[in-house]
This record gives C-alpha cells, structure tokens and sequence, in this order.
C-alpha cells in the first residue's frame, strides 16, 4: 500500500508539472500621458491672476522686438533666405535638432494684415517635423475648474476636421469667426482661416486653438486679460502635446515607463503676445523656443514700424532676415515696398559672362546701379555702379540685398541653372528690372 500512494503521488506530480505553462516575461503596459497638472479655479480677481502668473510664469527671456535692429541691414546676404520652401527647410531644421527637449517656433503678426498670416501658413505647411500649427485665431476650451459653457470654443470641431473634411464642422468654424473674431471679417481673411483647415487637412497637419474663448475672457479682469490669454494658449498647448504624444512615439513605440516625447509646435500669436515678455515665458521650462516677427503686407494706411524704415528700406519680396537673436520675415507691401520689372530672355548671349577661372564656377549675376552701391547675393558681395559687374550665386531663389546712400533694397531673383541673371538698379526709385537670361 505505501508502494502504490507513492506512485499515484508522483503520477500526479508528473501530470502537474506537464500542464505547467512556464512563466513568460510581463507585457509591458499599454503606454499613458502622464497626469495633467490641475488648471484650477480661474482667476476673477486682479490678486488672483497675479499670483497665477507668477507662480505660472519664467524669466523672460530676451530682449523684445526693436524695429531699428534692422534698420541698417548691411550688404550681406548669408543673413537673408528667400522664399517660404527655403525658409520652411531652415525652421524644420531647427525644430528637429534637439530631440530631448520641446520646440516652439512663435510667429508675432498683427491683426491686421491676411497677407502675414498667409505667409506664415505657406511657411509652416512646408514643414514636416511638427506636431501641430496653433494659430491664436482659435480658441481652446481649456480645463479650468468649473468653467462656464464655452459655445466659442473651436476644439472640438477642429478635432474633427484633422481627421475628415466635414461641411457642418467647417460650417459652425466659419461662423464662430464672423462672431467672434472681429478682425478676421473686418480685414476680410475669414476665407484665409477656413481655406487653412483644408490645406493642413492635405498636409496632415492638426490646428490647434490657442486663444481664451470670450465667455472666459469677459470673466477676467480686464487690465489682466492679455496675460491670461497667454497663460490659456500656454497651458492648452500643454494638454495638446499630452493627446498627440503617442502618434509621435520613437521607433518601437512606447511604454509604460517611457517619458512623453518632446513636442513641436508652431505657433501664430498677435506679435505683443509673441514677445518674449509674452506667451514664450509661461512655455515648459525646458523648452526651446524661437519667435519670428512679422512685418510688411499691411494696409497702406496701416502707419506702424513699415511707416517708420520706408524711407531707408525697399522690401520687394518675401525674405527672412535672420541675425544674432532676431528673427524678421519682412513683406513687401505699398508701404515700404518698390517697383520690380522681371522679363526673360531667351537669347543667354546678350550679355556674356567673363571666362571662369580654372577650378572657379563661372559667374552668372550681373548687377549694376545708377548710384554707387554694395551688392551681396549669397555668400558673395561686390561694388557696383552704372558699369555692370559680374558675380556668382548658386541657383535658384536667391535673396540680394543693395545698400547704397539713398536706399536699401532687400528681394530676390531666380538664378537660372543654365544663362544668368542681370538686375539694374535704381535706388533713389526703389526699382530693379531684373532679366533672366536663359538658352
């Protein structure tokens, strides 16, 4: 009897340990955005809102937008990029550069102007390693505790258009901004901001509301509205990179432990909000941030920092002046802008260009002024006058800068592969007659 328990024993051993599974290693849980940081009650006092924006808001860093920075632009062109393919290359690259910390590329416009915002779209749709383009001419709900209805708020329709175009969402976003965004149909750009939604549809690319909707607006204190509407844009930002975190996962995805993926986002504000005293100083701590003022493509009558360097500086065409700190995309306009005449010529031998040194590109720009002057295309600069002088450049949409006694003009002319360009200047007229001299 022993003798048989003692096998009916280790039978049953034997089939426990054949069922057995042996353990696997664990499934790494599904990955979260970590825990929102509560928005709190919104503040309706003047104390209220200036302990949130302290307790909310960095040092401010840099100094803010003074026009005379470029007032005197020197003949140096390596400062100039011409036209938005060129200029969007330049911002993608710097937006991806650091891949541990978040990226902001701030724009500051004024209200008044379509062509600055439509620029400014041209640009950024151009780009490809942002997360989303947040424009202050939408609003976000935002999470503030026990906050009214916001029937202003564009969320959850712009939601829905980065994923379909839907007439009815289209629809009720086009009327908020006859209601709600005074400058928009005053200035005549409502079409501009709904013909935005189908070209970022095309590029894949979410807009995001920005501004405080105006049922929260009329709640705060007025002399403290502007600093709160940055406080919102900063912080709904904050939770669009939270949402948006797990389509911008590295390669092999995330997990549970994974920290969220630094965001990227550019972002159009009204340029007193984009100073650096402005929407930059309530950003992440860790993050980078560049601000790109705008100017020009405003109305005539519009007065303002154009009025002021019209008399020393011609902008004939889009062009993005970038110094030590300051970033400047200018716009031609009637106010400081000029007269350009562009003709092509199908016969290269008109003019020809002197014989290339030995291991020398040859030249292919030709320039010439009815006044003395400084020339700089590219990497090159020279003296010119009413004697045409020669010049290389690499082709394509070049910037140029000529600065002479009477006037600065700042453009930029198409550099044929084959043939060459010729501009003649006339600075007292703020004129080029620019040639495209091609076989």
């Amino acid at each position: 009897m022993p003798r048989m328990r003692a096998v009916v024993v280790m039978g049953c051993a034997a089939i426990f340990a054949c069922s057995h599974t042996p353990p696997t290693d664990d499934v790494p849980a599904p990955w979260a955005p970590p825990p929102e940081p509560a928005w709190g009650e919104l503040p309706k006092t003047d104390e209220d809102v200036r302990l949130l924006v302290a307790k909310a808001g960095l040092e401010m860093r840099g100094a803010r937008f003074d026009p005379r920075s470029i007032g005197h632009i020197r003949a140096d062109a390596s400062k100039l990029i011409a036209g938005e393919e060129a200029i969007a290359t330049t911002y993608d690259g710097w937006i991806t550069r650091d891949a541990k910390r978040p990226s902001y590329l701030v724009f500051g416009t004024l209200h008044d102007s379509r062509a600055q915002i439509e620029s400014v779209v041209g640009i950024v749709m151009r780009m490809r390693g942002l997360w989303g383009f947040s424009l202050e001419q939408f609003r976000a709900r935002g999470r503030w505790h026990a906050e009214p209805e916001t029937l202003s708020a564009d969320d959850a329709d712009l939601a829905i258009l980065t994923h379909t175009l839907d007439d009815a969402a289209l629809f009720r976003v086009r009327q908020r901004q006859m209601l709600f965004d005074h400058a928009a149909w005053k200035f005549d750009y409502v079409a501009a901001l709904t013909n935005l939604l189908y070209t970022a549809r095309g590029a894949g690319l979410p807009i995001l509301g920005c501004d405080m909707p105006a049922e929260l607006r009329a709640l705060v204190p007025s002399n403290a509205e502007g600093a709160m509407r940055e406080v919102h844009c900063a912080w709904a930002l904050r939770s669009a990179a939270r949402a948006l975190a797990p389509v911008h996962a590295p390669d092999g995805g995330l997990t549970e432990d994974d920290p969220a993926p630094p965001e990227r986002f550019a972002v159009l504000m009204g340029a007193d909000h984009a100073e650096p005293d402005g929407l930059p100083r309530f950003l992440p701590k860790t993050a980078r941030e560049l601000e790109v003022r705008v100017l020009g493509g405003r109305p005539r009558d519009a007065g303002g920092e154009e009025s002021e360097l019209a008399a020393h500086l011609a902008v004939l065409d889009l062009v993005l002046y970038r110094d030590t700190g300051l970033d400047v995309l200018l716009l031609p306009d009637d106010t400081w802008g000029g007269h350009v005449d562009r003709t092509t010529d199908h016969d290269a031998s008109a003019t020809r260009p002197p014989a290339a040194r030995d291991g020398l590109p040859r030249s292919n720009v030709v320039a010439e002024s009815d006044e003395p002057a400084r020339f700089a295309i590219g990497e090159a600069s020279i003296d010119v006058g009413a004697k045409a002088e020669w010049i290389q450049a690499r082709a394509g949409h070049q910037a140029y800068v000529l600065v002479s006694a009477s006037c600065t003009l700042v453009g930029a002319v198409d550099v044929p592969d084959a043939g060459h360009a010729e501009l003649h200047f006339t600075p007292k007229d703020r004129s080029v007659r620019i040639v495209i001299h091609t076989p």
